[in-house]
């Protein structure tokens, strides 16, 4: 040490501020936003704590001495034992030098990474905005021997230009800045008051600083949302292809869903995990809601258009074999004739002679035409693959019957009066007469080949 700094130190206590008190002013030089986690709800800030006080135990004349700054170890003078109330961690970098000038002002700067805990609101994720408050003050003495005050900067308007971040008070020197690429420095804002303790009178001086940051969304918008919606579009668009691609209409909704799941399973290990749904959280299960309701009326559609066309089906065919097996044109079937008809329609022994006595005349052995088109339903019910989809079959079946009874309602029947009796179906109708009745109508059966029946 120097004879001055022996000197100034020989009668001095570093442990009791000076006299009539200490007017700390605090800078903060912030460097960079290390990392805001929003798993662990923290912010990492990286800078040097600038203190400046006057200490007049220190003071020197500089025309005696011709010195005009001098350096001692923080561990030799008094310094204000200012900390960050709310700070998780803290590593100090390297060995802090106080210097000190002739009138007695003292400055440091203590290089430090601090990791204070931050409620953070994550119903927006990923375009939310944390604001950060941290909280600094003296540890142990009151306002009125150390009081703690934000100093501003020289310039204010050059790291105003620069990080385009709008103050309250200049008391964060932003020139060195470095932008973190996940979020944003938007504003700080700095307040400066008295906080008094239940335990204690006096009042403790704290300075107040409030930080808000804005994640940057290009990374979650065009790997997780962008991804979402597209998919989540694509199964509605499963709708618009043709009934008859049943099976890939429902394959494409489930393929939907599954890509979707994959996308969110992905993004999760990126996502915060916290209790509430996040805005991606609340698409994903809208997505998935959607992609369900797409399945569900694939394979309600699907199956109509089975149903409906199998019963179409189904008519042309036993039109076309009643045609070909009425081999004397009487306009009905016979027992021989019937078994024969039924066993081209695939139905065995027993399931012919239950069919035959089932819909035949009462007072002939044979089956009308009437009789013979209105075996649709228990043929079918006879057949397996008619049994692929029973609800929506019989949706189908009942709206059909709706439909018939009001188009076979005469217009000015207007009650529950009893309708018309029906012509009988037991009396012979010459070939001219069944053509009347619908067997023989040249487009349907011209229009019949898939069952290798020809007139």
């Amino acid at each position: 040490k120097t004879v001055l700094q022996q000197s100034l130190l020989e009668n001095y206590k570093k442990f009791v501020p000076p006299a009539g008190g200490a007017s700390v002013e605090i800078q903060l030089a912030l460097y960079s936003i290390v990392e805001v986690s929003t798993q662990l709800q923290t912010i990492k800030l990286q800078g040097w704590w600038r203190h400046y006080w006057k200490d007049e135990r220190l003071a020197w004349d500089k025309a005696q001495w011709g010195i005009s700054a001098l350096v001692f170890w923080i561990e030799e003078i008094w310094a204000p034992d200012d900390i960050v109330y709310e700070q998780i961690e803290e590593d100090q970098l390297g060995n802090i030098a106080v210097t000190v000038y002739p009138d007695g002002s003292v400055f440091y700067s203590a290089p430090r990474i601090t990791t204070v805990g931050c409620d953070m609101e994550l119903t927006k994720f990923p375009y939310d905005i944390q604001t950060c408050e941290f909280t600094v003050g003296s540890m142990s003495f009151d306002g009125s021997l150390v009081d703690i005050l934000p100093r501003g900067v020289s310039n204010p308007e050059e790291y105003f230009e620069e990080a385009a971040v709008y103050q309250d008070k200049a008391a964060v020197d932003l020139s060195q800045f470095r932008a973190n690429k996940e979020f944003a420095l938007t504003t700080i804002r700095i307040v400066s008051e008295n906080f008094y303790y239940n335990c204690c009178p006096e009042p403790y001086p704290i300075v107040v600083f409030e930080i808000t940051v804005q994640r940057q969304t290009l990374t979650f918008l065009s790997g997780i949302l962008i991804p979402i919606l597209a998919v989540t579009y694509a199964g509605f668009f499963v709708l618009l292809m043709p009934a008859t691609l049943s099976g890939a209409r429902v394959l494409f909704a489930v393929s939907a869903m599954y890509t979707n799941t994959a996308i969110y399973n992905v993004a999760a290990r990126n996502l915060p995990e916290v209790g509430e749904f996040t805005m991606i959280g609340r698409m994903y299960m809208a997505s998935l809601v959607a992609a369900l309701l797409s399945i569900l009326i694939s394979v309600i559609s699907s199956s109509i258009n089975l149903v409906v066309s199998e019963q179409i089906k189904n008519r042309t065919e036993l039109l076309a074999v009643f045609r070909f097996y009425d081999k004397d044109r009487s306009g009905a079937l016979d027992s021989e004739e019937a078994d024969r008809a039924l066993s081209a329609l695939g139905l065995v022994q027993l399931e012919r002679e239950y069919v035959f006595e089932q819909f035949k005349t009462q007072d002939a052995e044979e089956i009308g035409f009437h009789d013979w088109l209105a075996m649709e339903e228990e043929l079918r019910a006879l057949r397996w693959s008619s049994h692929h989809s029973i609800p929506v079959a019989a949706l189908v079946t009942l709206v059909g019957h709706v439909f018939e009874n009001n188009a076979a309602k005469p217009p000015h029947q207007t009650s529950d009066e009893d309708p018309p009796a029906p012509e009988p179906l037991n009396t012979p109708k010459a070939p001219d007469d069944v053509a009347e009745a619908g067997w023989g109508v040249q487009s349907d059966t011209d229009q019949v080949q898939n069952g290798g029946v020809v007139d």
